[in-house]
């Protein structure tokens, strides 16, 4: 558990202290590795070596994370209305964690020996069930906590700058999974089935030693602890009133439509189109294509953090959706056999544009909360940010099922050693239009966000009057 003394409560307005921004960062590490990690590792260890039919993983994938997200409610409520000498959120970040860090290394060890393919998946399905349940309980509160931590309009958006700028870092360990599962393979007289386990273990130790990190260390903001507790359904229904967190939730569930339906293609492209279905090289290219996505990342989010201050938040988010579907239109003449490294260019396109969704999204659903406020009387961090992460989470559950199907309907075959070419062009053709329809979707949407700067200012004015008063 965590510390029996509470620490003195963050300040509630103003700038939030560089220790307090990085404590409450850190915890986008584990994060990270439970929301991305199975599109490095899930197919290339569960479809490519050990066989198990794609669209089965599409059903086990998109069913546990439906169930997930449908827990997303509930959790944020139960840490809305938690009272402890800790804290609303930060028992439930620590618990979280550790759950994570043990169902996540559980995930890579399946009966190979014992099962078949049937036995392998249902083990698979099952372990993943826990860990998003797991995955629950840590994330919830810990992203309420973040939206909560200032008052500021462009404090908030400095402090989402900080927490990308972590990300970033943590993705440059994710994306080296299936390399490093080779490797750790080769190193114990196996294959990567052998060596992903070393991976599951080395990775749930990170995401154990961030949550403890970020539950120990950050610090709460109390004002909230004494607010009267409002009943699930009243809850629900008031978050869902809010027309200005509809449209933002709808335009996030565009964008991750977008990105997961075809986002397996890419790997699959470049390992039967450039590579010849040699999973060594295929494996090194992921590890550098993620380098040089999350080093755009890290290098650009302070840009994004200055611009986002200043042109607006809306303009800058719209801008960096324009430039992620550049960089995935360009994927069309950037992979190309004669120059199998020319792809990563792509990847440094996507890289900006998808700094702005993480930066600002964030930022706005902080804003939101304070509209929330002057409406209800109510702080709710957790309940927003857990609906928010329910929309999320309902589209990446269905593409998860589409996905298996959509890889099916391309008439890929995981018995080949390399796939006919009609096939590689359909996943071509998908991977560009897809992302870029759903794209152009969301910013239709956001196009009509009413949110402000000034009229965040006004709420913020009338806010403090009332608590004056």
């Amino acid at each position: 558990m965590p510390p029996t003394s509470s620490p003195p409560p963050a300040k509630p307005t103003g700038r939030v202290p560089i220790p307090a921004k990085l404590a409450w960062s850190s915890g986008v590490i584990a994060h990270t590795f439970m929301a991305n990690i199975l599109s490095y590792l899930a197919f290339p260890i569960y479809n490519i070596a050990l066989g198990v039919p794609a669209q089965w993983l599409g059903w086990a994938m998109g069913l546990s994370r439906l169930m997930d997200s449908f827990t997303d409610p509930f959790m944020g409520h139960i840490s809305d209305n938690t009272r402890t000498r800790w804290g609303r959120r930060r028992p439930y970040i620590l618990l979280g964690g550790l759950l994570c860090a043990l169902t996540f290394a559980l995930l890579w060890v399946p009966p190979v020996a014992w099962f078949g393919k049937v036995g392998i998946f249902v083990w698979f399905f099952v372990v993943l069930i826990f860990f998003y349940l797991a995955h629950t309980i840590f994330v919830v509160p810990w992203a309420a906590l973040g939206l909560e931590m200032t008052t500021d309009y462009d404090e908030r958006t400095r402090l989402m700058a900080w927490r990308t700028f972590v990300e970033c870092v943590g993705g440059l360990v994710m994306g080296s999974a299936w390399w490093l599962a080779i490797r750790f393979g080769k190193w114990w007289g196996g294959d990567e089935v052998v060596g992903v386990r070393g991976v599951g273990l080395l990775f749930g130790l990170l995401i154990a030693g961030s949550a403890i990190y970020s539950a120990v260390v950050c610090r709460e903001r109390v004002q909230a602890q004494g607010q009267e507790k409002l009943a699930f359904v009243a809850a629900v229904k008031a978050t869902f009133r809010n027309p200005t967190f509809l449209r933002l939730g709808l335009a996030m569930f565009l964008i991750f439509i977008g990105l997961f339906t075809c986002n397996v293609f890419s790997t699959y492209i470049s390992l039967y189109y450039i590579f010849d279905g040699q999973k060594e090289p295929q494996a090194a290219l992921n590890l550098y294509a993620n380098g040089i996505f999350q080093f755009g990342g890290l290098a650009l989010t302070p840009a994004v953090a200055w611009i986002g201050t200043r042109l607006g938040k809306k303009p800058t988010l719209l801008a960096g959706l324009c430039l992620t579907m550049v960089g995935y239109a360009s994927s069309w003449f950037l992979y190309t056999p004669a120059h199998p490294y020319l792809q990563l260019v792509s990847f440094l396109l996507m890289a900006p544009g998808l700094s702005c969704v993480w930066v600002l999204t964030s930022s706005m659903l902080a804003d939101i909360c304070d509209v929330d406020e002057l409406a209800t009387g109510l702080r709710r961090e957790g309940m927003y940010g857990a609906t928010f992460s329910w929309l999320i989470k309902a589209g990446i559950a269905g593409t998860m099922v589409i996905a298996g199907y959509v890889l099916q309907w391309s008439g890929y075959n995981a018995d080949l050693v390399q796939q006919p070419s009609e096939v590689i062009l359909r996943m071509r053709i998908l991977y560009v239009a897809v992302p870029t329809v759903f794209l152009l979707g969301a910013i239709w949407v956001m196009a009509g966000y009413p949110l402000t700067a000034e009229k965040a200012a006004e709420v913020r004015r009338q806010l403090d009057e009332r608590r004056k008063g």
